[in-house]
């Protein structure tokens, strides 16, 4: 009667949940292409010159060689993946390039009048994905 009162679990308040009752969230491996471009965007809006400060001073500073930070490591592979992916994007034809720019919201303009951008931008992404396949520096996330 006091387990009932508090509260506690009782063999008679339990039942067995059926195992297609329980939501499976299976994993979804992110795409390669939408990687790169996420990686590409944030290196295009940022300062490619990060490297000037306290990780570059640490060694004449006399400190001594600690373990590397995990987050400094992730931001430098963040924009490896960013330059590469500037340079295969700059290696595709200009209706290819602005197609690209004006899918990640970086034009503002659609310069290309006679042209349809939903056709020109699958081309895009399908030449984008092969170079990016292709490249030794993102070719791991595809």
């Amino acid at each position: 009667m006091t387990t009932a009162a508090l509260g506690f679990i009782n063999a008679s308040n339990l039942r067995r949940v059926r195992k297609v009752e329980v939501p499976v969230q299976s994993f979804v491996k992110a795409d390669g292409l939408d990687t790169c471009l996420a990686c590409w965007k944030a290196w295009m809006s940022g300062d490619q010159d990060k490297d000037l400060g306290m990780k570059t001073m640490r060694g004449l500073s006399g400190e001594e060689a600690s373990a590397p930070d995990i987050h400094e490591a992730q931001q430098d592979a963040d924009q490896r993946i960013g330059a590469a992916t500037d340079a295969m994007i700059n290696g595709l034809s200009r209706i290819h390039v602005w197609a690209i720019y004006r899918m990640c919201s970086i034009a503002s303009v659609w310069k290309f009048p006679n042209a349809d951008l939903t056709v020109v931008a699958t081309e895009a992404r399908h030449e984008l994905t092969q170079k990016l396949k292709r490249n030794i520096c993102t070719a791991t996330l595809f």
